[in-house]
């Protein structure tokens, strides 16, 4: 809430003007007398009405709202703000886990005990924690919203609940004849070049369909990530172009002569086939469009992989796991962690480090092992 400080006329008395909530939401200017004092001391009583003002005000609205239209109002609030499937996520734990739950309760009456029941529901489901745990973050994030920006709230009582434990999921190593045997497989289709592609850089399935051609530097043997593709279940399928997952999903990536090779070869084939298609193409500079040029969606796009995969009995691999290979094929070739972390985009080398624990556990144990051979063997020849 903001006020106005003001004196009258030669008075040296300051009075403190601001707009007093109202329900029928006109405005309300209230004058309130401060005194006679220093205008630093002025602007201190200015701050201590105001945030009383605002607290009482909160208390109020707090009492009188629900859970449920809180996070309703929350969702909308933010949607834009949000990756589309990240706000349908949120909208569908709102729904499913926490409104059936707690959604009556008011948000003056909200806390820990409140949090914890959501996660005895979902556990008696049957559901994983994992589950519980996409529940705690998004009513976290949801609160923290109402104590920072609506202000509505004084804390966050989720904060005082514990995660829910969930152990991470290690990846399986994925060995360099799975992904010859992988790639031979999509020669002669369109997943060919995308599949290669995707093994040599560890690009994401979304920053891979949404990679344009003036973003990869051929001469210099580089490709920039500067943006990531979606596809969003809500909004009749819509398909957009968004930013990359976080700041250092941004990234430059260098390319192995033979990519580089690869990509110039497919350029060439991609311009001669937009040559054929005439004004039918539409040319979005996409370096993996559909055939007319337009994005690829990608849903669309995993449904033709899972189904290659499929047909040479990789049942369970996934396109994601094009990119753990990456990671541990180069970790597991003596690549340190950080520069594997830059390439991958991700936040922080400790999360390189948590995802992929087995790749490395095999190169401290070669590591050990060659120390043990420079240290030892000279005595014992």
């Amino acid at each position: 809430m903001e006020g106005h400080l003001y004196q009258r006329g030669k008075s040296k008395v300051w009075y403190l003007l601001y707009d007093e909530p109202a329900d029928t939401g006109k405005r309300n200017l209230r004058s309130v007398r401060i005194g006679k004092m220093p205008k630093a001391e002025a602007d201190a009583k200015k701050r201590e009405i105001l945030s009383a003002v605002d607290k009482g005000t909160a208390r109020e609205q707090a009492a009188s709202t629900t859970l449920e239209a809180f996070l309703n109002s929350w969702i909308e609030a933010t949607r834009d703000r949000l990756a589309s499937r990240t706000a349908e996520r949120y909208a569908s734990i709102v729904k499913l886990h926490i409104v059936p739950v707690i959604g009556n309760v008011k948000l003056s009456r909200l806390n820990p005990e409140h949090v914890r029941k959501i996660y005895k529901t979902v556990k008696d489901k049957g559901l994983s924690n994992q589950t519980c745990l996409h529940v705690h973050r998004a009513l976290h994030t949801a609160l923290q919203y109402g104590v920072r920006e609506e202000r509505i709230l004084s804390e966050n009582v989720v904060g005082r609940v514990k995660a829910p434990a969930v152990e991470r999921r290690e990846h399986a190593p994925v060995s360099r004849e799975q992904i010859r045997f992988l790639m031979a497989a999509a020669k002669g289709t369109p997943l060919d070049v995308p599949i290669a592609v995707a093994a040599l850089t560890g690009l994401r399935r979304g920053e891979m369909l949404a990679l344009q051609w003036k973003h990869v530097d051929l001469v210099r043997g580089t490709l920039f990530v500067a943006a990531s593709l979606e596809h969003s279940r809500a909004a009749s399928g819509r398909i957009r172009f968004k930013g990359p997952k976080s700041k250092t999903s941004r990234r430059l990536i260098p390319l192995a002569p033979e990519c580089v090779m690869l990509l110039g070869s497919h350029k060439a084939q991609q311009e001669e086939e937009r040559g054929l298609a005439g004004d039918a193409y539409v040319d979005n500079d996409l370096v993996f469009p559909n055939p007319e040029g337009s994005p690829w969606p990608p849903d669309t796009f995993t449904t033709q992989f899972s189904k290659l995969a499929k047909s040479v009995g990789m049942r369970d691999f996934r396109f994601h796991d094009l990119r753990h290979a990456f990671a541990s094929l180069t970790l597991g070739d003596g690549v340190s962690i950080k520069e594997v972390q830059m390439l991958l985009g991700h936040s922080s080398p400790v999360v390189t480090l948590s995802v992929y624990a087995r790749s490395i556990e095999g190169l401290g144990r070669q590591g050990v092992n060659e120390l043990a051979r420079s240290l030892l063997s000279p005595e014992r020849a």
